[in-house]
């Protein structure tokens, strides 16, 4: 068991420490704030504090974590052992940081609490993030982080046991809209035909005309293909619907066509399904609600699992508004334009809020890799896609924990501009899946 004395017990410490050492790794942990007990203890141990308490192990802490109320937008940053760390500090027989005010600034995405986004388009966008400034962004850094102490632990008392978490793969499935071109109705469907003719986009048009005289198959409705992909490599994917209604940013089907309810029932006999909230609702919170009543109805169960249409969070409201929701759990945790890790994490930690200070019983998955983000975003080749897909899926291995794919329908098609990215996704699934 490792003992860490801490001076006051306070939820910013606390939490860090569980993160570190209860989800990154695991390990058997006390936190004491009796210093005498600590001393005399023969146990593995260290200690953290705003200043030097003992000659044993230990790191002075950043007054951030002491503060309630503080919120650091960019932290100081050093390097040590090759490897670029936040929070520099003076310790004793540790690395020269701040790991638990380096862990929760990260995890808990403190650097986008202050940045209020008013469209799709001033989303917190891996650009503005020190992990990609820094080149981190495609690593567990929080992992990394810790390893590197209980490494330095471990040096110092041999006897110290800890593990890592066990790795699984979960693949997810957004479906923005089922179909391309049928079902969407003759409004839109004629505004379509006019957008085509000006690109002199013929094919395009060809396409739309037979999709919806019935004589070819939507391009999007491609769930057979989808299931057949997953289960070639024994993987059930979770799906996350979209029901709201139509909008300008919210382009699904209407979740009362016949073949939209047959296709939500389909699915929910074998897979998870969890709700895709619609963009507008973000100025709208009402219609969260109507759309979480829709799609239970559909479903016939509770659902308590969401993604954000366009990746779309505000810090803290979106989440305080998912609480009240009754959602349990989010997939929104993503970079749209960049793969990598946003929290830091391999690991579902609880959403710790800044605002009120305080840990929640509501957890965020972190999502590695997104198919826009190598083509809306990146412009990466096929290649680029799956190489840098390839460092992802090694480190979450690596380190264990869960690593999280979405994909969209649309982008399983091999339609238009998705012609040929099946390959790059079941390159993804074979190396996600191999021992």
């Amino acid at each position: 068991m490792l003992l860490i004395y801490v001076p006051r017990l306070n939820a910013r410490t606390h939490y860090a420490i569980e993160v570190c050492f209860s989800h990154v790794f695991k390990i058997d942990f006390k936190i004491t704030t009796d210093l005498d007990e600590f001393e005399k203890s023969n146990s593995p141990c260290l200690w953290y504090a705003p200043e030097k308490v003992s000659d044993k192990p230990g790191i002075i802490s950043d007054a951030m974590m002491w503060d309630k109320k503080l919120i650091i937008d960019s932290p100081g940053r050093t390097i040590i052992e090759n490897t670029n760390v936040l929070f520099p500090t003076q310790s004793v027989l540790l690395p020269n940081f701040d790991l638990f005010a380096a862990c929760f600034w990260h995890v808990t995405r403190m650097e986008e609490y202050n940045h209020f986004a008013i469209s799709a388009d001033t989303r917190f966008s891996s650009e503005k993030s020190i992990a990609r400034k820094t080149g981190i962004l495609q690593k567990p850094i929080v992992h990394v982080w810790t390893e590197m102490f209980l490494e330095v632990l471990k040096q110092l008392y041999p006897d110290l046991k800890y593990t890592k978490p066990a790795y699984k793969y979960v693949p997810t499935v957004d479906v923005d809209s089922a179909f391309m071109y049928k079902y969407q109705g003759f409004f839109i469907n004629r505004i379509g035909f006019v957008k085509d003719v000006f690109r002199k986009d013929f094919k395009a048009v060809k396409k739309r005309f037979r999709v919806i005289m019935g004589k070819d198959a939507d391009p999007w409705f491609c769930f057979d293909k989808i299931a057949e992909l997953h289960e070639k490599y024994d993987l059930k994917p979770k799906y996350f619907f979209l029901v709201a209604k139509h909008s300008k940013l919210d382009r699904n089907v209407s979740p009362s066509r016949i073949r939209m309810k047959k296709l939500i029932a389909e699915l929910v006999k074998k897979h998870t399904v969890g709700i895709h909230y619609s963009y507008r609702g973000n100025s709208k919170p009402k219609l969260w609600n109507k759309e979480l009543r829709v799609l239970s109805k559909l479903t016939g169960q509770e659902i308590f699992s969401s993604r954000q249409h366009y990746l779309f969070v505000r810090f803290p409201s979106t989440y305080e508004q998912l609480i009240n929701l009754g959602m349990k759990r989010d997939y929104s945790m993503v970079y749209p334009d960049m793969p990598g890790f946003r929290m830091g994490v391999t690991v579902p930690v609880p959403f710790f809020n800044l605002t009120t200070n305080k840990k929640t019983d509501f957890w965020l998955y972190p999502t590695m890799i997104m198919d826009n983000s190598f083509t809306k975003y990146q412009t990466m080749t096929h290649d680029e896609a799956i190489e840098i897909s390839s460092g992802i899926i090694n480190y979450t291995k690596q380190y264990g924990g869960t690593l999280i794919t979405l994909w969209h329908n649309e982008s399983l098609s091999e339609y238009g501009k998705w012609e040929g990215w099946n390959t790059v996704y079941e390159s993804i699934l074979k190396m996600a899946t191999e021992e």
